[in-house]
């Protein structure tokens, strides 16, 4: 029986942990670069231009390999040293060598590099090949060459990282947020490892004439995409000599090849590991002994369970989404959606009968307060608003001229405004300025007994009332307090820590006569004003216990870890 040949696998700047999972495949392991990317100081002695040795390395039997690996990320980065870059010898004839002109300190000879091994590989005729790319950043440099023998400089030109593995189109784009596509090949690499993925670049669909129309190319098959529905990983198999993947930068690079090789080169073409295709056949179910079918079984039984679980919690998370979908919508909406948001909450919250005027209005009517309901005795009007920025004294007050009206015409006093306003609602919550109103705002609203609210605060109280932490009976009375809405009152601050300990899970207070015991509950508000409860596990001040503390200095043990420089808080005890 002649012998069969391993394949040949060319590895270019790949981690070691990458060429260490490769030769474990008892594959013939070429562990080359496509150059160094070059460090370069200059000197006042300096003319202007220095010679660059190219040291591109790739094997010279280059048509004996099938399989080629690059990694755009982990550059070989060296000190150039003038030394190391002399030509000793002139040989008959020009001889050409690369320079790098003054004043650029960091040479990158791979993009130069990848032309040469692209030129090497395009002059090849019938060369079957696999090509895994890990992508990263584009770049261009310019090259100059020089002969030895006469100053005669020449300029290359820009030559880019990523022309040389003839992609198809795309540009440059990084994010870290991408979805699997519907395909199998995408759920063998990708599943689990969504939260490890760093792109640099997107593609688009390729398409093709099929008759008259334009229609996607079926040899090009995504593996992920962005949020956008942007190409971020994809397969091709154009011809059957010829299989290039891109892939986009992940952590766990050697486990992704792993899965790679093991679940889709070798079995969807495995005619380019003739080696390893000689030995699979000792896997098929013909062979399979009885215990190892008993344990497939089991296996596939537990797929199948898995994806139903998965399917049942993806259901229960979209309904779930649909129900908060109005809490959301505090923080995004203006107009009758804000309106019909703060509407849902308010009812949420215990509040009865709320109107929304908008649906009692007649044709003609003048469309004043947002909202109406009664709470303890007082009819409640509120003005709601969904603004990009924050509010003006005007919008502030604007609720105060129809509390005025309805004391007239109700003939009573017992009428109290609220302005609720979703301010910066063009941008993301935590960059937003809270709270949104300035000192006199607030002081103007506590002289005219008018309530101000930002819906972040409602968005945050509901957490809270989630959690246990505020009843929903003391949040409707705070909402209802005069000038600026506060829902942590009912909290009596400890200060904050002047230590951590325990890789924070210790802080040191020092208490002025409030009482704490092991098994209370503290609290810090994270940056959405959201409370964090936190469990006091002992309490010890001058290397002794205590089950009870309530004055100095107490080194408190809590049950998870506690950010820095956050005040902390405890229930006030009830009067």
């Amino acid at each position: 029986m002649p012998e069969i040949q391993k394949t040949n696998i060319c590895c270019l700047d790949l981690t070691q942990d990458c060429i260490d999972f490769l030769k474990s495949l008892d594959l013939n392991v070429y562990e080359g670069s496509l150059g160094s990317v070059f460090s370069i100081k200059w000197s006042k002695s300096d003319f202007g231009a220095k010679t660059v040795l190219v040291d591109v390395d790739y094997p010279d039997n280059l048509q004996e390999y099938h399989v080629f690996i690059h990694d755009m990320m982990n550059p070989h980065q060296r000190e150039y040293i003038n030394e190391e870059h002399q030509i000793k010898e002139i040989e008959s004839g020009e001889r050409r060598h690369l320079e790098c002109h003054h004043p650029v300190n960091t040479y990158d000879l791979r993009p130069y590099g990848l032309v040469r091994l692209y030129n090497h590989l395009r002059s090849l005729k019938n060369h079957r090949r696999i090509e895994i790319i890990f992508i990263g950043d584009e770049h261009c440099v310019e090259y100059y060459s020089n002969a030895i023998s006469i100053h005669d400089p020449r300029s290359l030109g820009q030559v880019s990282n990523i022309d040389g593995w003839n992609l198809i189109t795309g540009a440059e784009k990084y994010g870290k947020r991408v979805k699997l596509s519907e395909n199998g090949i995408s759920k063998i690499l990708f599943e689990g490892r969504l939260n490890k993925v760093k792109y640099y670049r997107v593609f688009s669909q390729p398409t093709v004439y099929k008759g008259e129309n334009l229609v996607p190319d079926e040899d090009y098959i995504p593996l992920l995409t962005n949020e956008e529905g942007e190409w971020v990983s994809y397969i091709c198999y154009p011809s059957d000599d010829y299989v290039k993947v891109i892939l986009p930068q992940v952590e766990d690079k050697a486990a992704l090849l792993k899965n790679l090789f093991e679940n889709v080169l070798f079995k969807y073409f495995s005619d380019y590991f003739p080696d390893v295709e000689a030995r699979n056949w000792i896997y098929k179910d013909t062979y399979k002994v009885s215990d190892e079918l008993e344990i497939q079984r089991r296996i596939d039984a537990k797929h199948q369970e898995y994806e139903q679980v998965i399917a049942e919690l993806e259901r229960e998370a979209q309904s779930i989404q649909e129900k908060n979908l109005p809490l959301k919508q505090l923080l995004t909406e203006s107009g009758s959606n804000l309106v019909k948001a703060v509407k849902f909450f308010l009812e949420w919250l215990g509040f009865e009968n709320v109107t929304d005027k908008d649906d009692t209005l007649a044709e003609g009517d003048l469309k004043e307060e947002d909202l109406c309901f009664e709470f303890d005795g007082n009819h409640i009007l509120m003005e709601v608003k969904g603004i990009n920025g924050t509010s003006t004294d005007s919008e502030c007050s604007q609720v105060d001229k129809i509390v005025n009206r309805r004391m007239r015409e109700l003939k009573t006093t017992d009428v109290h405004g609220v302005y609720v306003v979703n301010h910066q609602r063009n941008i993301e919550p935590l960059k937003r300025q809270a709270p949104p109103f300035n000192k006199n705002q607030i002081k103007d609203a506590e002289n005219q007994s008018r309530t101000l609210v930002y819906t972040m605060q409602l968005f945050a109280l509901h957490s809270d009332i989630e959690n246990g932490y505020i009843s929903k009976e003391q949040a409707r009375r705070d909402l209802m307090q005069v000038g600026l809405a506060a829902f942590h009152n009912s909290l009596t601050s400890l200060g904050v820590p002047y230590k951590y300990y325990k890789e924070n899970k210790v802080i040191c207070l020092d208490l002025q006569d409030v009482q704490i015991s092991v098994g209370d509950l503290l609290f810090y508000e994270d940056d959405l004003q959201r409370l964090v409860g936190l469990k006091i596990e002992s309490l010890q001040s001058e290397k002794q216990d205590f089950q009870t503390f309530y004055k100095g200095k107490v080194g408190i043990k809590v049950d998870k870890k506690v950010p820095r420089d956050k005040e902390i808080f405890v229930a006030s005890p009830i009067q």
